[in-house]
């Protein structure tokens, strides 16, 4: 889901702003402008017009970031970007104050003035720490409906005092599609971004379909009446809006077009497309720090979590206070294996935050310091009703990792309990999974099997599914898995059919047939390199005594055990998955005849060797000498 990096407020110059970086002893070939950040303040209405409140921001945001170094932040933006409430009256005194917290490069204040039939557009760019005035640019509006036009014209001359050096062709055609939109449209397409802003997603789907009624050809705003959709599970009708979107690419600047078809790939789980789409975007606007988080995201889903990673610590160079992005930051390090990295970057966030706890829990538990992961998980649970749902999850985990599985039974059904009381199904499924895993390793399979069922009661999530599966596997539930499978493996993206491929392994596993089991367990690494699917994997080789491949892949489980902290990269705790990969690493390098094969098994003792409950404990004592 998240993670973060610490950076001070960055203070430009005017010849900075306005300056091109050159190679040195070249004929003066252009790079890359530095990014350049714009909070746009709310425009004052002196015309009394209310069609014109909240109207123009929106699209003087669009029109600024027709310029490849620049993003800019509305009153919506602001609330989405940084997580900061804008204040009722969004001054240019409290726009510097917003901006200087969260080291926002520029302000842009405005008005607009109607003289008669005609309407004057004013724009003042400052310098956000110190007040100085970059540029002032005005022009005129001969009526209503050319405000708009006029507006982003304006736009563009703010662009070039800040640097922006594209041609005058190009940004014509980027504002003509802007200003081709009737007043109306954008004007509930900007009541929808503050409505999406603060959540309230359902307000802001009927702003952005009433936009798109307004006006049809209005891509932009099926765009976000589709990522409204996605935002309340719609995804039939995301689907189906990013489609109608996609049909007007030929009305949007640039970025939106980068922007609807990321949203697109996303929206269909299609993240190898998404990586390249938003990989473009980035490459041509390097500053659009939303871009680059989205794109870390499905970097992440791809577990390439190093990639992810880096990615974010370009965002947090751009956007350094926004609590978010430092958030994925830690999380992305951890998943990557980089827990030192994690835990300083989670610990740099000043506020009481969840998932940044999550982090450092998280970090604590990759680094073996199970006590300070525990009193941390604890510490999540004081923030508020989601804090405590994972606190419970956490601290489960750590008794399933140590093999204290009572301790995690009697955890996870109230916390689970709880979550369906709170109207929270999938975090309650995801608990029952756990719970039904916990049952499994206490060799209790009619509890498990129950609570896999109540599980898939609560959500068809991909992973319930899949988790679910596993469990029916283990049980003998043969029927109720291979209904599973079907199901998974009937869906177009690519994770669920590998997971579905996962548990038609595991069934031949089951059956003693472990050669027929490395066909799909192979296939389903192809569709999704998954750290399970790596070990399940290994599991096989073991089992047809193909032991160098079965090392190879545990060695992989072990390299790759960052992503073992949660499967699915959602921050769900799933760390006690990992024990048995040293126990498998141990039979495997005993069957190879290496000298230090017992490393394994006391690395696994270390582990639970306190348990009073695991039954592999005494096999594991023997084979280790001890």
């Amino acid at each position: 889901m998240y993670s973060r990096v610490l950076a001070g407020v960055v203070t430009i110059g005017l010849a900075a702003l306005g300056g091109t970086w050159w190679f040195a002893g070249g004929p003066g070939v252009p790079v890359k402008h530095e990014p350049v950040s714009v909070l746009i303040a709310d425009f004052q209405n002196l015309s009394k017009d209310p069609t014109f409140d909240g109207t123009l921001e929106p699209m003087i945001k669009i029109a600024l970031e027709g310029a490849d170094f620049i993003s800019a932040y509305d009153r919506a933006g602001i609330k989405r970007s940084f997580d900061v409430r804008p204040p009722e009256k969004l001054d240019e005194h409290a726009a510097q104050d917003i901006a200087i917290k969260q080291g926002v490069n520029v302000i842009l204040s405005g008005s607009l003035d109607r003289k008669g039939s005609e309407y004057a557009v004013s724009m003042t760019a400052t310098q956000a720490v110190t007040g100085n005035v970059i540029t002032t640019a005005t022009d005129t509006a001969a009526s209503k409906d050319q405000v708009l036009g006029v507006a982003t014209n304006v736009a563009t001359l703010v662009r070039k005092a800040l640097g922006d050096n594209t041609s005058d062709d190009a940004q014509r055609f980027a504002m003509d599609t802007l200003s081709a939109t009737s007043v109306d449209a954008v004007r509930s397409y900007a009541a929808g971004m503050i409505a999406i802003s603060n959540s309230k997603h359902e307000d802001a789907r009927r702003h952005f379909a009433k936009a798109v009624e307004r006006d049809p050809n209005f891509g932009m705003g099926w765009t976000a009446l589709a990522m409204a959709s996605f935002n309340l599970n719609k995804l039939q009708d995301s689907q189906k809006h990013v489609q109608e979107a996609l049909r007007h690419l030929d009305t949007m600047t640039e970025r939106e077009r980068y922007r609807t078809r990321g949203l697109s790939y996303l929206a269909t789980s299609d993240y190898q497309q998404c990586v390249k789409e938003y990989g473009d975007l980035v490459e041509k606007y390097a500053g659009d720090a939303s871009a680059r988080n989205n794109l870390a995201l499905c970097s992440s889903r791809l577990r390439k979590n190093s990639e992810a990673a880096a990615q974010m610590r370009e965002v947090v160079k751009i956007l350094p206070n926004r609590v978010l992005y430092r958030e994925n930051l830690a999380l992305y390090s951890a998943y990557a294996g980089d827990f030192e990295t994690a835990e300083g970057e989670a610990r740099a966030i000043t506020e009481p935050s969840v998932f940044g706890l999550l982090a450092v829990a998280f970090s604590q538990v990759g680094r073996a310091q199970l006590a300070q992961a525990a009193d941390t998980y604890r510490q999540i649970g004081k923030i508020d009703a989601l804090g405590a749902s994972y606190t419970a999850s956490g601290l489960a985990d750590i008794a399933m990792y140590e093999g204290r599985y009572s301790d995690a039974v009697k955890s996870l059904g109230p916390a689970a309990a709880a979550d369906v009381a709170g109207k929270e199904p999938d975090l309650a499924a995801t608990k029952f999974t756990a719970l039904a895993y916990a049952h499994v390793l206490q060799n209790q399979k009619g509890p498990a099997v129950a609570a896999a069922d109540t599980a898939l009661a609560n959500s068809s999530a991909a992973k319930i599914r899949f988790m679910s599966a596993r469990i029916f596997v283990e049980t003998g539930q043969v029927a109720k898995a291979q209904t599973l499978v079907r199901s998974l493996g009937a869906e177009l993206q690519p994770e669920p059919q590998a997971y579905a491929k996962i548990v038609e392994g595991l069934l031949a596993l089951k059956n003693g047939k472990a050669r027929e089991a490395l066909e799909p367990l192979t296939a389903s690494t192809a569709l999704l390199d998954t750290w399970i699917g790596r070990f399940e994997l290994g599991r096989a080789y073991f089992e047809a005594r193909a032991f160098t491949q079965a090392d190879s892949e545990f060695d992989r489980c072990i390299k790759r055990r960052g992503e073992a902290l949660s499967l699915f990269l959602d921050e769900d705790p799933t760390y006690a998955y990992l024990p048995p990969v040293y126990y498998y690493m141990g039979r495997v390098r005993e069957e190879l005849k290496t000298a230090a094969f017992a490393e394994s098994y006391r690395t696994y003792l270390a582990i639970r060797g306190n348990s009073t409950e695991d039954p592999l404990l005494p096999e594991v004592r023997k084979r280790a000498g001890r």
